[in-house]
């Protein structure tokens, strides 16, 4: 049975447009908050949830794992508060909190950015016990945070590839981390770290592991533990200095899951200036990612790569979202990508899809189910074959491909229903809220094939672009004027029509996309008129 698991993956990552915005409060005491130090608890019925937390002693600090498109830190300002760093995705920034007047600020918005990707984000803040000439005391506080289309994420993410940029969420920090940006490093960035005790923990499923980083003649030495026991500390001066460099090595350990951590010690050998510790990702051996195998092999039932809007066994089209249905993709619950790009392994198994020669970009993975996207490299007619591979085992299939596929999200996220179609202030078009003639609507759909620019497989549509092939709409049975239809920027896979809804139509009336007059949504797709 096809569970049509759409909603926690590929509209979890859609543009923010899509929906209305949704802002979820988590109080200070969530037990996804992380504090590290001394924090001091305070009651009062004018703070968010009758009480906060505070600390003032340097370096204590709160982190927060968030999945959505923004935050904001909910806390106190007053004469007695001070500063704090500010750590967001490996940028810092410095917070002044504090209020010189006599009054106290309940519940204040600290610092805020709703402009992020959706994905997952790391937040820290850091006391520093500092203050400014017109302030008394340097107390931060927490009170709540603010998360816009997401939520809290349990911080204990365990890796799930084999190459691991530092920017991964299995990586947590503590302490105080920069970020250098270069084409160099793995990804572009690195993180380095001078203060004793900073510290980054690696959780891993597997039985070696490399941890790979950058070293230099101002490289310091650091202690390295597994599963909390020392292992060896690391004298990391390199002369001349080299990126993307093995730094330390384990293998041979018992299989499962482990945490390598990475301690700066804030020593140096007498050959280096420094005392910097670098983090650039982490290596695991293709043996230990792959993890236990599963309990029985994956199978793709028959018929079971369709589209991922309609769920139609129709001809897929290059480039398309794509669910594939079948049994033993993964032992139980669910695993989501986090952020853009899109991995192309999931799972403690490390589920991946190869199809046309490249591995597919994973969106989630079910037990009978994989949404992913299907390459660009495709051919545009005929057969291809998918390979879905689960701890070493592998089931095939063949699939049929043509040069479009068009269909439409539908709200339900079951392939029928009121379409996903959009207002111009990006509210939904609904019975409470249908389109107007001559109103113009964005409609969310996939397999509209080739754009001009194109995008390779997995590659974020960076800029406007247009669909290679004409593309039509009808409501009702009635054209509507097509002003644009291309891949939404900031996405993978998916498709936006811009269009103009046409006049006499009322209630809920059939829509369908067409491609080049020869590809047409499947029917059962209606949107709002009025």
């Amino acid at each position: 049975m096809r569970t049509r698991a759409l909603a926690g993956s590929f509209l979890a990552l859609l543009p923010t447009a899509l929906l209305a915005q949704t802002v979820t409060r988590f109080e200070q005491n969530d037990p996804r908050i992380t504090y590290i130090g001394t924090w001091d608890t305070n009651t009062n019925p004018l703070e968010s949830g009758g009480s906060a937390v505070l600390a003032n002693l340097n370096g204590s600090q709160a982190q927060i794992l968030f999945n959505g498109t923004g935050i904001t830190w909910i806390g106190e300002s007053d004469y007695y508060s001070g500063n704090c760093y500010l750590t967001l995705d490996g940028v810092v920034i410095s917070v002044d909190t504090s209020n010189p007047s006599s009054s106290t600020l309940y519940q204040k918005a600290m610092w805020s950015s709703g402009t992020l990707s959706p994905g997952l984000h790391r937040l820290t803040i850091e006391s520093l016990h500092s203050h400014d000439d017109s302030t008394n005391q340097a107390w931060i506080w927490i009170d709540a945070f603010d998360v816009q289309n997401g939520t809290l994420v349990d911080p204990s993410q365990v890796a799930a590839s084999t190459n691991v940029d530092q920017t991964d969420p299995s990586i947590n920090y503590l302490g105080h981390w920069f970020t250098q940006s270069g084409a160099q490093y793995s990804g572009g960035s690195v993180n380095m770290a001078v203060d004793p005790g900073a510290r980054a923990d690696f959780t891993f499923n597997g039985s070696a592991v490399t941890w790979i980083g950058y070293r230099d003649q101002w490289s310091g030495q650091a202690q390295v533990l597994l599963d909390g026991a020392v292992q060896q500390t690391v004298d990391t001066y390199l002369n001349p200095s080299a990126a993307q460099t093995v730094t330390y090595s384990l293998s041979g350990l018992s299989p499962g899951k482990h945490v390598l951590s990475i301690v700066v010690v804030g020593t140096h050998s007498s050959d280096s200036a420094g005392d910097w510790v670098w983090l650039d990702g982490f290596q695991l051996s293709a043996s230990a990612a792959i993890g236990p195998p599963a309990a029985s092999p994956p199978s793709i039932h028959a018929g079971g790569i369709v589209s991922a809007a309609s769920y139609s066994a129709a001809p897929v089209a290059p480039g398309q979202l794509i669910s594939i249905f079948g049994e033993n993709f993964l032992a139980s619950g669910n695993a989501n990508a986090t952020q853009l790009p899109l991995p192309t392994q999931l799972g403690p198994q490390n589920t991946s899809v190869t199809a046309c020669g490249q591995p597919l970009p994973l969106y989630a993975v079910y037990p009978g189910q994989i949404n992913a996207q299907l390459p660009m490299e495709c051919p545009t007619s005929g057969t291809a074959t998918a390979t879905v591979t689960v701890g070493g085992q592998t089931a095939t299939q063949t699939f049929s491909v043509a040069p479009a596929s068009p269909a439409i999200f539908t709200v339900n996220g079951s392939g029928s229903g009121d379409g996903i179609v959009v207002h111009g202030d990006n509210s939904l078009v609904s019975a409470a809220k249908p389109a107007s003639a001559g109103e113009e609507v964005v409609i969310y759909c996939t397999g509209l094939g080739a754009t001009n620019p194109s995008f390779g497989t997995g590659a974020v549509a960076n800029q406007m672009n247009n669909a290679a092939l004409p593309v039509k709409v009808s409501v009702g049975g009635k054209a509507a004027t097509v002003v644009y239809s291309g891949m939404t920027q900031g996405s993978i896979g998916l498709y936006q029509i811009n269009a103009i809804m046409p006049s006499g139509l009322t209630g809920s009336q059939p829509i369908v996309v067409s491609v080049n007059s020869s590809y047409s949504s499947p029917s059962g797709v209606n949107t709002w008129m009025q």
